[in-house]
């Protein structure tokens, strides 16, 4: 685990693995969901809802990439012999999706008892999570030195929020397009975010 941390090229794999992790468990929780499932409707948080018998898959998902992704992070900052404090607010989104691993989400079946205070947690989490990636993306758009590159923070951070804000109009009714769908399309921005802006912060350390 020690050399894994001084190496700058398995710190950043460790990170790209993270989000290729998470996308696999994603896709292998949807051949376990029952047949009222529906990927464009149901969210990634409904594959370890409350009552499924393979809940327990999805919530693997959510605390390994958020593990995978620390340890990644934290490699980085020991081979750069620094922290970078964008990073840190990255890290704190990755705590906080590993902790919604912990709480499922209330059942999307019918009938089905559930604890409300392990949904409020599972939604505290997953909020915490976006805002910590938002202002993440700020970070960097504020300190990098390269005009492109803060461009494409700019360009990302405007994607991340108004995906965001479309979700949220499809949660109060505004709107009617698919609440699995809209999230789908937010991990996707993000991860394409967070793997291309890894990638850039970590050639001056390859």
């Amino acid at each position: 685990m020690f050399s894994l941390l001084q190496d700058p090229q398995r710190a950043l794999n460790l990170i790209f693995f993270s989000v290729f992790y998470f996308i696999a468990v994603i896709i292998v929780a949807h051949f376990f969901m029952p047949p009222e499932y529906h990927w464009t409707q149901n969210t990634v948080s409904d594959l370890a809802a409350q009552g499924l018998k393979y809940q327990w898959i999805m919530q693997l998902g959510f605390i390994g990439f958020g593990l995978l992704l620390n340890i990644g992070l934290a490699g980085k900052f020991v081979a750069a012999q620094k922290i970078f404090y964008p990073d840190v607010l990255i890290m704190l989104y990755a705590l906080a999706v590993l902790l919604s691993g912990f709480f499922s989400a209330k059942p999307f079946l019918a009938g089905v008892s559930y604890s409300v205070q392990e949904d409020m947690l599972h939604s505290l989490f997953a909020q915490a999570a976006g805002v910590f990636f938002s202002i993440g993306i700020l970070a960097y758009l504020i300190t990098s030195p390269d005009p492109k590159e803060k461009l494409f923070h700019a360009v990302f951070l405007i994607l991340v929020m108004g995906t965001s804000l479309v979700f949220g109009l499809e949660e109060n009714g505004v709107i009617h397009i698919g609440r699995g769908l809209i999230q789908r399309t937010l991990y996707l921005v993000s991860f394409i975010w967070l793997l291309v802006s890894q990638y850039w912060s970590f050639r001056a350390l390859l």
